[in-house]
């Protein structure tokens, strides 16, 4: 029988805790908060929570009732969050509030409440990032809105105080007539509704193509006066100059010589989100567009089979779409140092990490004019736990891995890139909630050491009585922390050092990494030289741990004590734990 190896080695369940409010980064993953990002991927459904930050804003329901909104934010691939609160509502809401789009300063999102039972209030708000201190307003509901309708969010030009919430509304009157169109417009600075009849621009061809355009992600700013809502299998619905005296509708259809997501019978393989992405680059009004392209589509929900992503990019004034880049998953190189974190990936015949192992969903593109492809991606489709990993694709190299939890959330809907963050006022000071939530991060990383060095000694205590089978020893190389344990202790030592405690740190550190390097070496020799002896693995075993215990000594002592207390617990309640005490302290 293979060594029974701790379910946490092969990856902590800590790593998809959905995270508290207050935790800056989803633990186990290769990107850490790096101050305030620029640009973030905002999941789209918020948290009920009372907890608040330097992002918070707040102003009044409908009903005069107080509401408060936060945004918890990390690095991208990590998934940002945000959360919302209404005293004395917490039992109001139907459903989750969800982000409708957000550009450049600006997120606009939806609250549902029930404020009687069987009638629903659908409430629609706007954050404002900066300048100066976040605001939140109410908008006012028009008359002629309908269930179904997409905002669009646009800045008033270089006035970032205002901003026009929008929603084209279309008519189809008849084969051989044009589409009928209305522009209802919300401008903050008069605070009311207006319409306007917006000149069609449309040839036939597009008059045909918008009968079966169906708009299935957000809409996107182009350039500073244009808002466009999508067709991922279509084409863009692009509305110019939104506030002028006369707005102008055009088409602009998708890549003539793209991939056919369909099948046979005419109907997709699957959702469109699955297999494609537009996004827009407000600085240059450069278009992005990606799709993914399948070996076997009809079977992508097993993973296991080659694929292709092409990125096209298109302005408003081009003629057509020039091809960007196109990358092959066999050509995508995986470090090893991911290994500990999917080590599913690793391939006995190649000595590499194989990609193309993992499940692809949803394909991201940034708003920036970078090569950056991000997906989501799992090793089982049933599988709650899933990862968003970049993908340079001009370098064909994974960039990096967060890990992200799936369970009741719909994959083909759950995120907006957004730019806010880089509106933030960077003078506003932090607050004890982000020094808590680095505290918890930290304690975190220490419980992984925790769980790593009873991996050591579970293995430690098999060696004393029988040498290992061959698949014994693949399935430690396979599961070995060592890697991941490795940034874990880096975060803990940034911790102990801005606390004054990181002193013996540095030779701590270098022992440990040199501790590992010879264990890791020790266990591949093992498994290529059966009739190696295992008294040189329990030897290299006991140092590792001396190692770790080395580490865990420079570790502050409140940092310890909230680590141990989770670790008793199986290492499940890190955040639970850091959440009561955080409550117990304000």
């Amino acid at each position: 029988m293979p060594l029974p190896l701790p379910r946490s080695m092969v990856l902590s369940p800590i790593s998809f805790h959905l995270p508290a409010p207050m935790d800056p980064y989803v633990a186990g993953g290769t990107t850490r908060h790096s101050g305030r990002p620029d640009w973030v991927l905002l999941h789209n459904s918020a948290r009920i929570s009372g907890h608040r930050n330097s992002t918070t804003a707040g102003c009044h329901t409908m009903e005069g009732r107080p509401i408060e909104v936060s945004f918890w934010l990390v690095d991208p691939p990590g998934v940002s969050y945000f959360s919302v609160h209404c005293p004395g509502l917490s039992k109001d809401f139907q459903g989750e509030p969800y982000v409708h789009c957000a550009e450049a300063a600006l997120v606009l999102f939806s609250v549902t409440f029930l404020p009687v039972p069987g009638r629903r209030s659908i409430q629609h708000f706007v954050y404002r990032a900066g300048p100066g201190a976040p605001s939140l307003d109410l908008i006012p509901d028009p008359d002629k809105i309908r269930r179904g309708d997409r905002y669009g969010l646009l800045p008033c030009g270089d006035d970032t105080d205002h901003y026009a919430v929008v929603f084209l509304d279309r008519n189809f009157i008849a084969y051989d007539k044009p589409w009928r169109f209305n522009a209802h417009v919300f401008l903050s600075a008069t605070r009311s509704w207006s319409s306007k009849v917006p000149l069609s621009c449309l040839s036939e061809d597009d008059q045909a193509l918008l009968l079966k355009h169906g708009t299935c992600k957000p809409p996107i700013m182009v350039g500073a006066t244009s808002l466009g809502w999508v067709d991922l299998f279509k084409g863009i619905l692009l509305l110019s100059d939104v506030l002028g005296d006369c707005p102008v509708v055009k088409y602009i259809q998708l890549p003539a010589s793209r991939v056919c997501h369909m099948n046979k019978r005419g109907f997709p393989y699957t959702a469109k989100q699955y297999c494609c992405d537009v996004s827009s680059c407000r600085d240059n009004s450069l278009i992005k567009f990606v799709e993914m392209e399948f070996n076997e589509p009809d079977r992508r929900n097993r993973g296991g089979q080659g694929w292709r992503a092409i990125m096209w990019d298109t302005t408003v004034i081009s003629d057509g779409w020039s091809q960007r880049f196109r990358v092959d998953v066999d050509n995508i190189s995986v470090d090893r140092s991911y290994s500990g974190l999917l080590p599913q990936l690793w391939n006995d015949e190649t000595r590499e990490l194989e990609l193309k192992r993992l499940i692809l969903y949803t394909p991201t593109l940034s708003v920036h004019d970078d090569n950056l492809l991000y997906v989501m991606a799992k090793m089982n489709s049933e599988d709650d736990k899933a990862w968003v990993i970049t993908v340079d694709m001009k370098c064909e190299a994974v960039e990096a891995i967060a890990p992200y939890s799936t369970r009741g959330r719909k994959l083909t809907s759950w995120h907006s890139p957004c730019t806010f963050p880089e509106y933030l006022d960077p003078a506003t000071p932090g607050d004890h909630v982000a020094m808590h939530s680095r505290r918890i991060c930290a304690a975190d990383c220490v419980l992984q050491m925790l769980l790593t060095r009873d991996w050591f000694r579970e293995i430690g205590e098999r060696f004393e009585f029988e040498r290992p089978t061959h698949v014994e020893c693949l399935s430690l190389i396979q599961c070995c922390p060592v890697s991941s344990v490795l940034s874990d202790i880096q975060e803990v030592v940034k911790y102990a050092f801005s606390t004054g405690e990181g002193e013996a740190a540095p030779k701590a550190v270098d022992l440990c990494s040199r501790a590992f390097e010879d264990f890791d070496v020790l266990l591949r020799e093992l498994l290529h030289d059966p009739a190696s002896s295992t008294e040189g693995m329990s030897c290299k075993i006991s140092v590792a741990l001396r190692a770790l215990d080395s580490i865990l000594d420079i570790v502050p002592p409140t940092l310890r004590a909230l680590a141990d207390a989770c670790h008793q617990k199986g290492g499940k309640t890190i955040f639970d734990l850091a959440s009561r005490l955080f409550k117990e302290q304000i």
